[in-house]
């Protein structure tokens, strides 16, 4: 059962802004301890002075490590200090406490509990919500923020992919977590307010208005290189990876107006260095 005794929270800092550090606040009064893994090349402990210290662990890389590395830090961490439960956080993830209280209370009503991965709510970063005629639905993968990761799922799966550095980290453990016979449940009706890349506006061949979610160029790379390796390494969901990395390709062609010649090229160079087994981080 998911209880705030056994509750860590986790979250990953990158050059985090004040009013990102003091997201922290509208989770901490549910969980027994948060752990803050932070990547940036500064020391920000100086965000912290409003939180109590006993409540918190500040671990600072020194160096953006990705954030396969900066979770697996914090989540064994967590284990170590006796975590049976772990939420994982970004840094510009907000949670309302109602939906955070329903989330917890609605996940631990779940039947099959114990064979649960991990669950999720669903991220809100459009300002658009909707309702679901279910509690609870299996996912292939979901995105990490605001889940409820299981140490027993962490352990089996020994943790996030370091090599992946950044993007398609969540969707490969989400993956490996359905291989081991576990489950991914979205709880449907939590909502976390969630901020996804840079959202932008444009007319398409001038006829209506398309919003889509822009990330800046070398994200693409690794977008590609880790989508192409997720289907190598499951190859029982590559038909869903070819779908999603198809679909990438294809905003990118219709709708960036910015920097789609820079964005493509990224992803040409995330497909060479799949091939040529390159992983970690991109060196720009």
């Amino acid at each position: 059962m998911i209880q705030q005794d056994n509750l860590y929270a986790v979250v990953v800092w990158y050059n985090p802004t004040e009013e990102q550090a003091h997201s922290l606040l509208s989770y901490l009064w549910a969980v027994r301890h948060i752990i803050i893994v932070d990547n940036s090349q500064k020391n920000n402990n100086s965000l912290l002075s409003d939180i109590p210290k006993e409540n918190y662990t500040y671990i600072p890389l020194g160096d953006n490590l990705g954030i396969a590395t900066a979770l697996n830090r914090g989540c064994r961490t967590a284990i170590d200090a006796g975590a049976e439960w772990i939420l994982t956080m970004d840094q510009d993830s907000v949670w309302d406490k109602e939906q955070l209280l329903y989330y917890i209370d609605t996940a631990n009503k779940y039947p099959n509990i114990k064979r649960v991965g991990l669950f999720s709510p669903r991220q809100d970063y459009t300002g658009h919500t909707r309702h679901y005629p279910a509690d609870y639905e299996e996912k292939i993968a979901v995105m990490t923020s605001g889940c409820l990761l299981s140490a027993e799922g962490f352990r089996a799966t020994n943790g996030f992919r370091d090599e992946f550095f950044i993007d398609e980290v969540d969707n490969e453990y989400c993956m490996h977590i359905h291989r081991l016979g576990m489950q991914v449940v979205i709880v449907n009706d939590a909502l976390l307010v969630h901020q996804l890349g840079e959202k932008r506006m444009v007319r398409f061949m001038g006829l209506w208005r398309k919003e889509y979610i822009d990330h800046a160029p070398f994200r693409y790379y690794y977008i590609v290189r880790n989508n192409l390796q997720l289907s190598k390494l499951y190859p029982e969901y590559k038909t869903f990876n070819k779908k999603r990395l198809i679909k990438t390709i294809k905003r990118i062609v219709l709708y960036d107006r910015i920097h789609k010649c820079e964005s493509l090229r990224m992803c040409l160079r995330g497909w060479r260095d799949f091939r040529n087994g390159v992983f970690g981080r991109l060196d720009l």
